[in-house]
């Protein structure tokens, strides 16, 4: 009996000792980190940060590099992604009350050269940004390399990018026009333009037209506000006025340096896009206010028009220029002649 009982003690000693020279595994990495979300959709030409990755239970601090991306389709690199590119970005808060000139909004501003992203080795997120807009194709894919104290492992292909078209110009709602007779006071017609028409560029009432790359990478709008027969109201003899009376609206203006005023349009400068690039109304919304006083007015195809009575003419924009360049923003009213 005593010698089973010696047996059976050095068995557990023997086995005690083994264990204790055995290497025990530190830290834990995953073989099925990913993404919550594989597909990133990413707006060509905007901020965007995605997702970060789940790392399933591996062991943080985690390295996370990146291998590489590719054009899915072709497997080459992707060359558009990675190139360095001017882009501008804010140094200080813009302030639209008192950065009113060119050199008070430069001085905020800092021009670097990046790709079209930024990865985040920490934890995998990747920030996209305009340079977004030179993207070639419309699938990437990529390969990460993850780290840790367990040591290290590939995945290939654990994410894929898909790059929403470039939209250089987006709209909330539909522009809008109206007659207003002054006394009695009454709206006599007043009309939306639908989405599609403003896209494609077929509405009656509102086009907006890209004219050439100057002012990249800021922009330069014109806009020109004209009767159904295509003559100009004249801004710089206040035939076109900011705001609606009896408001307190937002207009280009106040998101414009140097702002130029002729015969037949406003020329608003800023030198970043989105324009415009604030609104202090509504949520930073973009939508913009005008209108036309009687002086300037002919004569209004509606039925109550009397040319006895007083009018003005108001109308809304609610438009986001998002590429640079300069642009024409042109508002007509089919229904008038001017003065």
């Amino acid at each position: 009996m005593k010698k089973t009982n010696k047996i059976i003690i050095t068995t557990i000693v023997m086995s005690i000792v083994i264990w204790s020279c055995s290497k025990v595994e530190v830290g834990y990495l995953s073989d099925y980190i990913k993404y919550e979300s594989p597909i990133l959709y990413v707006d060509s030409g905007s901020d965007f940060t995605s997702v970060k990755l789940l790392p399933d239970g591996s062991t943080k601090p985690l390295t996370v590099e990146l291998l590489e991306i590719r054009n899915k389709e072709t497997g080459t690199i992707a060359e558009d992604l990675l190139t360095l590119r001017p882009l501008v970005q804010w140094t200080e808060a813009y302030s639209y009350e008192t950065d009113t000139t060119l050199a008070q909004v430069q001085a905020k501003l800092k021009t670097i050269d990046v790709p079209a992203f930024e990865f985040n080795t920490i934890n995998g997120e990747i920030r996209w940004n305009p340079n977004t807009r030179e993207a070639e194709a419309s699938e990437y894919e990529f390969d990460l390399k993850i780290s840790n104290v367990r040591g290290e492992k590939t995945y290939p292909g654990i994410g894929q990018v898909v790059m929403q078209p470039f939209v250089p110009v987006t709209y909330v709602t539909g522009s809008r026009i109206q007659v207003r007779r002054v006394t009695p006071a009454a709206t006599l017609y007043s009309y939306v333009e639908d989405l599609d028409a403003l896209y494609d560029g077929t509405s009656a009432i509102n086009t907006v037209t890209k004219i050439s790359n100057e002012s990249a990478p800021g922009v330069t709008v014109i806009l020109k506000v004209v009767d159904k027969n295509g003559t100009p109201f004249n801004p710089k003899t206040g035939e076109v006025l900011p705001n609606w009376p009896g408001f307190n609206l937002p207009f280009y203006e106040e998101t414009s340096v140097d702002t130029e005023l002729t015969d037949e349009e406003f020329i608003f400068h800023f030198p970043v896009t989105p324009f415009p690039f604030y609104s202090w109304y509504n949520a930073n919304n973009p939508f913009r206010y005008y209108h036309i006083p009687n002086g300037s007015i002919g004569e209004i195809d509606v039925d109550e028009y009397n040319p006895d009575d007083e009018y003005w003419l108001n109308f809304r924009t609610n438009l986001q220029i998002n590429g640079p360049g300069t642009w024409e923003i042109k508002i007509m009213y089919p229904n008038v002649t001017h003065k």
